[in-house]
């Protein structure tokens, strides 16, 4: 079995994990059954409970002894609790702020974020982000295409639309990037696009896919997260 990857309690990706050590993970309870794992030929992450070589070690592994006395008062819990007022008391659940983007992606959400992400090219990238940023881009092309028209009527240098090209141009390689991790392909597949008219129609049809359901090898699903809040 191949090094094996997983993800802990607040949804990030961990490994590679060296095979045996996956029995020691297991037993200390790092790896749960439900714990979401990935190795190199699994078609996609799956509950390590489910997964056929992970049996046998959650069969292996003992349940830790009982302290004696009254059972340990545990934390509160993490999601919030409305008060009568219809607002929220206490810390938000550390995914709050991903479940927001997820809902509310629009497109200042999405201008936002890839300026947030501006030279991020790990993670995912779901379709209304990449779209709505795009629509920008170009917005904003053609906005200074305009006026470079008019200051070059006027004898002047038109290079707005020049400097506009270089400032997106990181941020919009990486949501291409990000995009693409989002359907569980490589983001070097972006190199395509130097194959004139066929590499930029082979990608714009992986970016037109939907995102893997869940998590894969790239990260977690944004939808699957902002699902346990609804």
């Amino acid at each position: 079995m191949a090094d094996c990857y997983y993800l802990d309690a607040a949804r990030n990706q961990q490994g590679p994990v060296p095979t045996e050590e996956i029995a020691r993970l297991i037993g200390s309870g790092t790896i749960r059954r439900d714990t979401m794992v990935w190795y190199a030929g699994m078609p996609q992450w799956s509950p390590a409970g489910q997964v056929s070589d992970f049996a046998p070690l959650f069969a292996q592994a003992a349940p830790p002894p009982r302290p004696a006395g009254p059972p340990p008062v545990g934390p509160p819990m993490g999601r919030t609790v409305p008060s009568a007022g219809g607002g929220y008391q206490g810390q938000p659940r550390p995914a709050y702020a991903q479940y927001q983007a997820a809902k509310e992606m629009g497109f200042g959400g999405a201008i936002k974020t890839c300026f947030s992400k501006y030279a991020t090219f790990s993670g995912r990238a779901r379709r209304p982000e990449f779209w709505w940023w795009f629509l920008f881009y170009y917005l904003v092309l053609i906005g200074f295409s305009i006026i470079d028209a008019a200051i070059t009527a006027a004898g002047g240098p038109g290079v707005l639309s020049l400097l506009a090209i270089l400032a997106f141009f990181l941020p919009t390689l990486a949501v291409q990037v990000r995009r693409l991790h989002d359907t569980d392909r490589s983001g070097w597949l972006w190199l395509l696009s130097f194959i004139p008219l066929v590499g930029i129609i082979i990608l714009i049809v992986f970016w037109c896919q939907r995102g893997t359901d869940g998590p894969n090898r790239f990260g977690s699903d944004d939808l699957s997260v902002a699902a346990e809040f609804d």
